[in-house]
């Protein structure tokens, strides 16, 4: 598998809200399938970064289109990179 950071900015907070129980009934899905590692706002609460654990980039960009936030424009600045992990998570 690949790990893929997904980077993305809050665009519209009124359809982020509409939309938050929906994109965390995906992303706790996701998480529970091993798709999503982690995934969180970032502090300043400027938008969000998730780790993916997915096959290659379509994998990764059907996760992106299949969100919540982004079927109702609550993101845009969608980032994908694919990330080489050295040290793994401990846990």
């Amino acid at each position: 598998m690949t790990h893929f950071l997904f980077e993305y900015r809050y665009a519209d907070q009124e359809a982020r809200a509409g939309a938050r129980p929906d994109h965390l009934a995906y992303m706790t899905a996701l998480n529970d399938a091993g798709t999503v590692v982690l995934a969180g706002p970032l502090a300043d609460d400027a938008g969000g970064v998730v780790v993916l654990d997915v096959e290659d980039e379509a994998a990764a960009r059907a996760v992106v289109e299949g969100d919540p936030y982004t079927g109702v424009g609550a993101t845009t600045g969608h980032t994908l990179r694919e990330w080489n992990v050295i040290i793994p998570a401990q846990g």
